[in-house]
C-alpha cells in the first residue's frame, strides 16, 4: 500500500488506498497517476465542478423487496460517526458513488463525482472512518474502489474527496441490473407471516445454497484482477462464488431488505482477517458467520447460525472499536486501520434463538425421552443427520459423551434400540454409527445409515 501526497500552494491533496479486508489476508495495493488526480480533486470553494466531464449515471431505485416485511434502512455506522459533518459528507459521497466517469486512469479506475464539503476541514482519519462507515451500511453499493482522494484547504474552509469505481459506468450498469434482477428474485421468493427467526433462516441457508467459498483466493497475498466481486454481493447472487466479506454483505443486504437489523463485524479467525455478521432478534443480538456455516458436509450449517459471544470467541476474535484507535492507527497500513475496525460490537448473550436450542432435542437427563422422540422422527423421515443439544445446566458435556458412546451403559444406543423398535421395515445401524462433538457449543451430531 502506497501513499502519495503532494503539496499545492495552500493545498494538501492525497490519494490514498486503504487495505481492502479479505478472509484470505489479501492486501489490496494501486497507485494512482498524480497528475489526472490533482486535477480532478482542486476544486476552491464556490467553484462547480465542470459537468462536460460527462459522468454516467448508475441505476439509484430501491430494490423491490418483498411486499409482506417492511426493509430496515441500516445506518448504524452512520449513527456513530462523531460530528453533523462527517455525516453530511457520508450523504453527499454516497449520491457521488452513482456517478461514474467513463475514462480511467493508470490503474484502470474511474472515478465517481468529487464532492466539496463547505465549512470544514476534515482530518484524513475523519475521511477514512466516513467511507469505512459508508460501506458498511450500503452493501448494495459494491463498486467502489479501496483507492480514494481528498484535498483540504485551510485557506478557503472545505474538503474535496474523491471516491473511485473498480469498473466502467456501462459495464457496472450492467452488473448492477444483474444484481438487483437477482436479490428482486431473492425476495419475490420470500412468503408471507415468517418470523424474525425464519426470515434470518431464509435469508442464511439461501446463501449456502447459492454460493460457494472462493479457495482460489486463500494464500493470495493481492486480488487478483476480476476477483474483486468475490468481495461483495454480486460474487455471492451472480457469480456463485465469494469470500467471507461477499458472504457476510450479502447476508446484511437480504437480511435488511427483510426487516432485520444486520450489521458486519470484523476480527480474525485462523489468524487471518475476517467478517461476520450480528443480527437482533426481538431485543437480543446473535452472531452469525455464514462462511464458516458453508462446509462440504451439511452437519456444520448451523453450528455459527445465532451464536453468543462465549461460543464465538472459541475460535474468532474481534478487530478494536475505531473510539479507541489514534488517528495513526485508523490511517494505518496492514491489518490495522480505519477498514479493519469496528463502529459496534454489539453483546451478544442470549442463547433464545440459537439453532440447536432452538430445533433440537435437548438432553437434560439419561432417560432421553426427548432425544428418543426427535431421533424418531429423523429416522421415519431418513434424514441423514442428527442433532442434539446437551443442557449444560444438567450435564456435563465431556463425561455425558462418555456415558452415552463410550462407558457402559451406553445410553444412545438404547436409545436407538427403542427407536428401532418403532421403525416399520428398516432399523437405524448400530454397527456404523458415527458422530461429531461440538463441545463449543453444546452439540452432538450424529450421521444416520439406516439398514
Amino acid at each position: 500500500m502506497k501513499k502519495l501526497s503532494v503539496k499545492i500552494t495552500a493545498f494538501v491533496l492525497c490519494i490514498l488506498m486503504c487495505v481492502s479486508l479479505c478472509s484470505c489476508d489479501m492486501i489490496n495495493s494501486a497507485i494512482e497517476s498524480v497528475t489526472d488526480t490533482v486535477s480532478s480533486l482542486v476544486a476552491p470553494k464556490g467553484m462547480v465542478e465542470d459537468i462536460s466531464l460527462g459522468y454516467t449515471e448508475m441505476d439509484s431505485t430501491p430494490y423491490s423487496y418483498s411486499p409482506h416485511y417492511t426493509p430496515f434502512l441500516c445506518r448504524e455506522s452512520y449513527n456513530c460517526l462523531e460530528n453533523d459533518k462527517m455525516r453530511e459528507l457520508y450523504d453527499m459521497l454516497y449520491e457521488s458513488a452513482f456517478f461514474v466517469y467513463p475514462r480511467s486512469f493508470s490503474n484502470a479506475e474511474y472515478k465517481c463525482r468529487q464532492v466539496v464539503l463547505l465549512e470544514s476541514q476534515l482530518s484524513e482519519a475523519q475521511i477514512r472512518l466516513v467511507i469505512k462507515a459508508l460501506t458498511d451500511d450500503n452493501p448494495q453499493v459494491f463498486w467502489l474502489s479501496t483507492t480514494f482522494g481528498f484535498l483540504v484547504s485551510p485557506a478557503e474552509n472545505y474538503t474535496a474527496v474523491q471516491l473511485y469505481s473498480r469498473s466502467h459506468p456501462e459495464i457496472l450498469k450492467e452488473d448492477i441490473s444483474k444484481l438487483k434482477a437477482e436479490v428482486d428474485e431473492f425476495f419475490e421468493s420470500v412468503e408471507s407471516g415468517l418470523s424474525q427467526y425464519e426470515r434470518e433462516k431464509y435469508a442464511h441457508n439461501f446463501i449456502l445454497e447459492k454460493c460457494e467459498y472462493d479457495d482460489s483466493l486463500k494464500d493470495t497475498l493481492t486480488v487478483p484482477k476480476g476477483k474483486e466481486a468475490a468481495f461483495d454481493p454480486y460474487g455471492v447472487m451472480v457469480d456463485g462464488v465469494a469470500v467471507c466479506e461477499g458472504y457476510a454483505r450479502t447476508f446484511q443486504l437480504l437480511c435488511n431488505g427483510l426487516g432485520l437489523k444486520c450489521i458486519n463485524i470484523i476480527g480474525e479467525s485462523e489468524g487471518e482477517l475476517h467478517m461476520w455478521n450480528a443480527v437482533e432478534l426481538d431485543g437480543d443480538y446473535y452472531y452469525v458467520d455464514p462462511t464458516w456455516d458453508d462446509k462440504d458436509d451439511e452437519a456444520f450449517m448451523y453450528d455459527y447460525f445465532n451464536i453468543s459471544e462465549k461460543q464465538l470467541l472459541y475460535d474468532h476474535d474481534f478487530s478494536a472499536l475505531s473510539e479507541d484507535m489514534s488517528d495513526e492507527e485508523i490511517c494505518g497500513e496492514g491489518r490495522v486501520n480505519a477498514l479493519t475496525s469496528n463502529f459496534f460490537i454489539p453483546k451478544c448473550t442470549s442463547t433464545a434463538y440459537n439453532y440447536y436450542i432452538r430445533e433440537s432435542a435437548h438432553l437434560s437427563n439419561y432417560e432421553g425421552e426427548k432425544v428418543k422422540e426427535k431421533l424418531l422422527q429423523s429416522a421415519l423421515n431418513k434424514e441423514k443427520y442428527f442433532n442434539f443439544y446437551i443442557d449444560p445446566k444438567e450435564l456435563t458435556y465431556e463425561y455425558a459423551v462418555d456415558q452415552l458412546f463410550f462407558s457402559y451403559p451406553q445410553y444412545f444406543f438404547k436409545y436407538v434400540d427403542d427407536v428401532n423398535y418403532e421403525l416399520p421395515d428398516y432399523s437405524l445401524d448400530k454397527n456404523n454409527l458415527s458422530f461429531y462433538q461440538k463441545e463449543q457449543i453444546s452439540v452432538v451430531t450424529i450421521m444416520l445409515k439406516y439398514v
